[in-house]
């Protein structure tokens, strides 16, 4: 008998699900990971005396990178031609977007240290959705070219990935450090699995849009998963 060859029409049907379970969950790996290391530091650095905090934290925004890096692609493996070129992409993607947020805290935290005044909570919530946005673009425009080429992506497509992930990153950077009540390994735990869901079910959404449209243009599907 011979088998009906699966067409984008039932991709969203059959598989569009797994992979956006899937890339949740990668997310959600990668954030807590992510927060979890933040935790570690802060301990180590109220217990023992002579850490650098500062350049700790930076290491962790590259660790970040590759962490998030290795558990995506493990969902795109299928679509992703060339491991290290996506990793490479997440990962300075990552790191820009976190060195771009260490840079704003600090701001943040020396404008609190040099006024009298307290700074509006509005003003605050603006900068937060701000810097999400921001680091979600960084990130959007690193991925979007890395899977450009794999997915055979138009500039309009590569744009609606870019502004899929400064939603993304704004709205979940805004709740998860919104979710923090004190710094805990529980806390910060719960604040990396609201980023990554958040940021998972967004950005998921997209891509299984984008999968969708590459399956329509060239008729391509790969047996298994």
């Amino acid at each position: 008998m011979q088998s009906i060859r699966p067409t984008s029409r039932n991709f969203h049907r059959r598989h569009g699900f797994i992979l956006w379970e899937r890339w949740v969950i990668a997310n959600v790996i990668a954030e807590i990971f992510n927060f979890t290391l933040i935790a570690i530091v802060n301990k180590a650095v109220t217990i023992f005396e002579g850490i650098n905090g500062n350049e700790i934290l930076i290491v962790i925004g590259l660790i970040r990178g590759i962490i998030l890096g290795i558990t995506q692609y493990f969902v795109l493996r299928r679509y992703i031609l060339n491991f290290f070129s996506w990793l490479i992409a997440t990962t300075i993607g990552a790191f820009i977007g976190w060195i771009f947020m260490l840079v704003v805290s600090v701001i943040t935290a020396l404008e609190f240290a040099l006024t009298t005044e307290v700074l509006p909570t509005s003003l605050l919530f603006v900068r937060l959705l701000w810097l999400g946005a921001t680091m979600g673009t960084v990130m959007g425009l690193a991925q979007g070219l890395a899977i450009k080429k794999c997915l055979r992506l138009g500039i309009k497509e590569v744009v609606l990935l870019i502004n899929s992930n400064a939603f993304a990153y704004a709205v979940s950077l805004f709740l998860g450090l919104k979710s923090i009540v004190k710094v805990s390994f529980f806390h910060l735990a719960i604040a990396g699995a609201t980023m990554g869901v958040i940021n998972g079910i967004i950005t998921g959404l997209v891509l299984i849009h984008l999968v969708n449209i590459f399956l329509k243009r060239y008729n391509f599907y790969r047996n298994g998963w």
